[in-house]
């Protein structure tokens, strides 16, 4: 694939992680025994005792490779299991390559054999088996991991881009541009000035690809994503990717970030929600929507809740319903 990461903007989102091996393993003794000698080879580790622990951060910034215990069989009642937190990675198109860790029952292995099949760069190993066959899998993973996390990266920026930073016009013309049609062509279709194409065209091809004004790389650039996601327009594909974000929210964290959106205060998502205190007089609560709502735009890959709302203003159809606030809100 060409590299075309260096014509897209920056991301706003947190920077990449130095890579390491992440440990997410419930069974302390071999979490850390592990961590002990992956640290005493050279290796950069790091552990999670559960999934909740591994997913309270953004995914995209992570680098390196996992390791995932997939049973889990000291975890409390709840938590995430092996499987539960591998396709959290897949759902939030993690492209950190997993090393499946299972236990000495049969059952494990099969389920891990299972999953392997479900996405190239992904392994397993008993944890009997020798340490110096783990280490080199690591390793052999390491150093595959910066091709897949550019693969990765350059599709987050470009749908953001295609989400954020195109206007509907903008991404109206440029999927007309990429079936080849003229300047002419797209103004007569869409009842515009060819002036008021030609200007938008290159608008988006400036957001897009910077000072070039190659259509052949805007081409390269974009067919592959919009065959990858199936789509057949960028409108469609950015209405798709806010589906896909607005997946990935839990309830709570939907119900907190769709009231911020409709414009309700602090005090009103805390009563909502039974946070509210009358006798707190630090306004604790605060903290606690914060929390929540710090959680859901993590997720969005928003920096502020009036970019969520002018992604629904685009898309009102994807636009989750709200209750109506209770009756004593201010």
């Amino acid at each position: 694939m060409t590299n075309l990461l260096s014509l897209l903007p920056e991301p706003h989102h947190p920077a990449a992680e130095a890579p390491l091996v992440h440990v997410i393993d419930d069974y302390d003794d071999y979490r850390n025994g592990l961590l002990y000698n992956l640290r005493s080879d050279g290796f950069e580790a790091q552990g999670y005792a559960s999934g909740e622990a591994f997913l309270a951060t953004p995914l995209w910034p992570k680098r390196g490779v996992v390791t995932l215990d997939i049973d889990f069989d000291l975890a409390p009642p709840g938590a995430m299991s092996g499987l539960q937190i591998f396709n959290r990675l897949l759902a939030q198109r993690c492209s950190m390559p997993v090393i499946f860790l299972t236990g000495p029952y049969g059952g494990d292995v099969r389920l891990a054999v299972q999953q392997v099949t479900r996405r190239a760069e992904v392994d397993y190993f008993s944890k009997q088996a020798p340490l110096d066959e783990l280490k080199a899998t690591i390793r052999s993973f390491m150093a595959r991991e910066p091709a897949l996390r550019q693969v990765a990266e350059q599709e987050r920026r470009l749908l953001q881009i295609v989400l954020d930073v195109l206007t509907p016009a903008e991404r109206e013309v440029i999927s007309r541009v990429l079936r080849g049609q003229t300047n002419y062509g797209i103004a007569r279709e869409l009842n515009k000035e060819e002036g008021v194409v030609e200007l938008q065209r290159a608008s988006a091809m400036k957001k897009l690809l910077g000072d070039s004004r190659s259509p052949q790389l805007l081409v390269e650039l974009l067919r592959p994503l919009l065959d990858h996601h199936g789509a057949d327009s960028l409108t469609a594909l950015a209405e798709q990717e806010l589906l896909y974000r607005l997946g990935l929210l839990d309830p709570l964290a939907r119900d907190v970030l769709m009231a911020a959106v409709d414009g309700r205060s602090d005090t009103q998502i805390a009563r909502a929600h039974g946070w509210f205190d009358e006798t707190d007089r630090e306004r604790r609560y605060r903290g606690v929507v914060q929390g929540h709502l710090d959680r859901a735009l993590m997720l969005m890959q928003a920096d502020a809740v009036r970019q969520v709302r002018k992604w629904l203003g685009y898309f009102p159809s994807c636009s989750p319903s709200l209750p109506s606030p209770p009756p004593s809100s201010p």
